[in-house]
């Protein structure tokens, strides 16, 4: 199976699945334009307002539903695979949290309790809680050390690249952003399992970037 159809079909099955798991409450199923894996209502909002405030660039994509997934607290989930002969050749893995509502995790019941009865969020605003943006990134572009092939930013900081050795499938981006944000969902829907990638690449990272603090799997 060729990188090409094995994340469309990932990606795929893991909207089933959030969906099945009431962990999304909207979303958009993939779709191909040319070379590249986006979604259906893909606009590219997020590169076209990239030097714009957070709010503005959630908020847009919110209202013209340019996701793939957005998950029960309002986040938004963005998957995008850039093909070469049927290889994977860059993407972008994007989670947008959402702006004005607390983190799911700090009180997982009494915020589905709220959000599933369609009650107002301004009683369990947690202001404790520091949101921001996080991108994993992949592209042919690479200056070894300051512009590593494959990075995490954080926070949408220009010079933030944290090296990691290889790309990242769809399942390992979705569990770790549940895992981590959503650890509550994460272990009550037992999602370990399911959310196990076959799917492995080449290292990319240089011998200098390995040095450093990096990510890897």
């Amino acid at each position: 199976m060729t990188d090409r159809v094995a994340i469309h079909k990932e990606i795929k099955n893991l909207t089933n699945l959030l969906v099945n798991k009431s962990i999304s409450i909207n979303q958009n199923f993939p779709k191909y334009v040319n070379n590249e894996l986006v979604w259906e209502n893909y606009k590219n909002i997020s590169f076209s307002l990239k030097n714009e405030a957070y709010e503005k660039i959630y908020n847009t994509c919110v209202n013209e539903k340019d996701y793939n997934i957005m998950l029960l607290d309002g986040a938004l989930l963005q998957m995008k695979y850039q093909f070469h002969r049927n290889n994977i050749v860059g993407h972008i893995l994007s989670f947008y949290p959402n702006p004005t509502f607390e983190k799911f995790q700090d009180n997982p019941e009494e915020f589905e309790e709220l959000y599933f009865g369609n009650e107002l969020f301004t009683d369990i605003l947690d202001k404790k809680t520091i949101i921001f943006p996080i991108r994993f990134d992949f592209s042919d572009v690479h200056t070894d050390i300051i512009h590593p092939r494959v990075h995490c930013t954080f926070g949408n900081y220009k010079d933030c690249r944290i090296p990691i050795t290889k790309p990242i499938s769809p399942k390992r981006f979705v569990s770790f952003i549940l895992r981590n944000f959503y650890s509550y969902k994460f272990l009550e829907d037992n999602l370990e399992t399911e959310l196990e990638s076959n799917l492995n690449f080449d290292e990319l990272a240089t011998d200098n970037e390995k040095r450093l603090l990096h990510i890897t799997y």
